[in-house]
């Protein structure tokens, strides 16, 4: 007999007693090593204890599902996609998905089901393909989802709206399909998916009540990229081919517009969200135009790839959507319009010509919007908006102008959530204009913005500076623009109120390395900031030091930097200690071995002997480990203190000491630094003896590692 205390696999209604469970084997019945609970059995009513053990996956599920417990059909919908796995695909298409249709349908009708149960049922689905349901076999979960498209609450349609475009990219056979001949059920259109997808597109931008229609301009964007990446490959298996997906694709663009032009202001509002999406796909692009506007290689190969016919499409039917959207009467949707600004940018393959008509008027527009969450909206998309216009050379450089004004006037507008918005973008539009448009339209207004009273302000402007320094990001400011914009902006921000602040330039200084020894007052602030309350500033810091030690020079370490680097070293907070450890390789490379050897060395050996704490020891243990990994050779004599402190820390009381040690021996074994002669006639017999005479496993093993450590 089954203990009836333990938890079930199948679909506890405790939510208490999972935490142990045991699922059934794949398309097995519960009975097979598992055995119900107790609050199960009880919030089933009508079914035994004892009959849960013989019940199968399937039947277990739909008594919970038809339960009159809310909290039991809350956790059979929650192993919706387990049970599926349990009882294999066939089943599932064959008993549960029919299953679930008449449910849907019965709730709708009768309007009783918990929009909960709802709402996990379309993230449930999702997970189902293409692992159980293979994409092409997705069909049938198109129905239940249309109808959770078309629910009151929100953010079941906007899960159903989700699922519905993660299947809708599956739904094509497989190519390995065609000998079994599933591409004749093409030839149908209600069969097939291109039938299928229209039908229920058609039904959802239809419908007499909102929600629906708010859903169809989510799922129209996907249906229609489904018709450009399969519809032509197709043509020879649906009836009609090239010309009935050519009118195919011009229904879907009609009911984009009715959506558009809908009555109500949340349909047009889901319109303005979704338009970029849809005019990407309209324009036949596989990226977004945020991801396409990164890089400039990106942005030419990628809009030259455009088609004529698609870029007239977006021309003559996508751009008066977009205008019309960008001056609705309703702010929340003018804010959604504009920001797709750069989607529609792009899908006019960026002519220069087609964008300072279309695209330049609704910016203009929008940065002078009475409506601030309009201008916010834009102002946080501006960068992607700017590389969508296509204005590149001399030729273009009036209308460059005025964007970077436009722009300058968001970075100066009277919101302070704007102003955040648009300092975010600035690393972006300096690489874009490059450093004559920076100097004449953005560098001016870096002071005030940096003396912001809002902190969010100076806390992104901290951040996108240090990021406009960075190759991978911005390449058009040289180290002059850098020494004469930025210096006094890193002096204001190294000494900000907020640690948020700091910690944003003190993270990435690094990148400006070769200038510090240019910036006296700098390098200043972080001395002073070793000491900080905030750990991370120090942690910061610490790895600060050895790139002030290549900028400024050795012996400017040894005289300003070294009792810092000490006192981060013994700092309480481990991560603070550890950037002092993590910078070690970098500064022998700086400094060499005999200046790190009569500096520094002692200093360690002087920690390690006069230890009161385990802690301390390991941290100079760690500290010599990494040097293993310097570029640098290290000289005989340093090598020789390394491996006698590490052999000492082998035999060390505390067991989390001898393991740091071995693993350092292993590293210095690794690295090569360590001649053959040391190793064998130190380090391997070392090692070799604690694996024999060690009680602790764990540093057995880190020992047997070391041994195993090859160069």
């Amino acid at each position: 007999m089954p203990d009836a205390d333990s938890s079930d696999s199948g679909g506890s209604a405790d939510s208490g007693s999972s935490s142990g469970v045991v699922h059934a084997p794949l398309a097995g019945p519960l009975a097979s090593g598992t055995t119900p609970s107790l609050a199960l059995a009880r919030s089933l009513g009508d079914c035994t204890w004892e009959s849960l053990s013989t019940m199968a996956p399937f039947d277990l599920f739909v008594a919970q599902h038809t339960s009159d417990s809310t909290e039991a059909r809350v956790d059979a919908m929650k192993k919706l996609a387990l049970v599926g796995e349990a009882i294999g695909t066939e089943a599932t298409l064959g008993r549960l998905v029919p299953h679930l249709t008449t449910s849907v349908a019965v709730a709708e009708r009768e309007e009783d089901d918990d929009d909960e149960i709802l709402l996990i049922l379309a993230g449930q689905l999702a997970l189902m393909v293409p692992g159980l349901v293979p994409g092409h076999r997705a069909l049938p979960l198109l129905p239940i989802l249309e109808r959770l498209c078309s629910v009151e609450e929100t953010v079941v349609r906007d899960k159903a709206v989700e699922t519905v475009n993660h299947i809708v990219p599956l739904l094509l056979p497989r190519p390995d399909d065609d000998k079994r001949g599933n591409h004749e059920d093409l030839k149908t259109s209600a069969n097939s998916p291109f039938g299928l997808l229209l039908a229920t597109s058609k039904r959802l931008a239809g419908a007499d009540w909102f929600t629906a229609k708010v859903s169809a301009a989510g799922v129209l964007p996907a249906v229609y990229a489904f018709w450009n990446v399969h519809a032509d490959s197709a043509n020879a298996n649906v009836e009609g081919g090239a010309a009935s997906n050519e009118e195919s694709r011009r229904e879907l663009r009609l009911l984009f517009k009715d959506l558009s032009e809908d009555d109500t202001p949340m349909v047009r509002r889901s319109a303005a969200k979704h338009l970029g999406r849809f005019v990407e796909a309209v324009a036949g692009l596989t990226e977004t135009a945020d991801v396409i506007a990164r890089t400039r290689g990106n942005l030419i190969s990628t809009t030259n790839a455009i088609t004529a016919a698609n870029k007239t499409l977006v021309q003559n039917e996508m751009v008066p959507i977009f205008q019309a959207l960008s001056i609705d009467e309703q702010d929340s949707v003018r804010l959604l319009a504009v920001s797709c600004a750069g989607s529609v940018g792009c899908g006019l393959a960026r002519d220069a010509n087609d964008t300072a008509q279309v695209v330049l008027p609704v910016v203009r527009g929008g940065c002078a919007d009475l409506s601030w969450r309009v201008r916010h909206n834009l102002a946080k998309q501006f960068s992607t908006v700017t590389a969508s216009f296509g204005f590149v050379g001399p030729k273009h450089l009036n209308k460059q102008i005025e964007v970077f004004q436009c722009f300058a006037g968001l970075l100066q507008d009277n919101e302070a959530e704007v102003r955040a918005a648009a300092v975010e973008n600035i690393a972006r539009m300096a690489h874009l204009g490059g450093q004559d448009l920076f100097k004449d339209h953005i560098a001016p207004l870096l002071p005030n913005l940096a003396d912001d009273l809002v902190m969010e302000v100076r806390s992104k402007l901290a951040q996108t500076l240090m990021d406009c320094v960075d190759p991978n990001i911005c390449n058009t400011l040289d180290d002059a623009i850098v020494l004469e914009e930025f210096k006094p902006l890193l002096e204001s921000f190294l000494n900000d109120e907020f640690a948020e602040v700091q910690l944003h330039i003190l993270t990435k200084l690094s990148r400006v390395a070769h200038l510090l020894g240019k910036m006296d007052v700098v390098v200043s602030s972080i001395l002073q900031m070793a000491k900080a309350q905030n750990w991370r500033v120090r942690e910061a810091v610490g790895r600060l030091l050895p790139h002030l030690a290549e900028a400024r020079g050795v012996q400017f370490f040894e005289d300003h930097l070294l009792d810092a680097w000490l006192k981060i070293l013994a700092d309480q907070v481990a991560d603070v200690r550890s950037a002092c450890i993590a910078g070690m390789s970098q500064l022998l490379d700086v400094t060499g071995t005999p200046w790190l050897q009569t500096h520094i060395s002692p200093h360690y050996q002087t920690i390690y002997e006069n230890s009161r704490s385990y802690l301390s020891r390991i941290t100079v243990l760690r500290s010599y480990a990494a040097l293993s990994g310097a570029t640098k050779p290290i000289g005989r004599p340093l090598l020789e203190e390394m491996v006698a402190i590490m052999l000492k820390g082998l035999g060390d009381n505390v067991a989390n000491v001898r393991m740091i040690a071995a693993m350092g021996l292993g590293a210095l074994l690794g690295s090569g630094h360590c001649d053959e002669a040391m190793a064998e006639a130190k380090v391997r017999p070392a090692l070799e003896e604690r694996v024999n005479v060690d009680e602790d496993d764990d540093c057995k093993y880190e020992c047997q590692c070391a041994l195993e450590a090859k160069s």
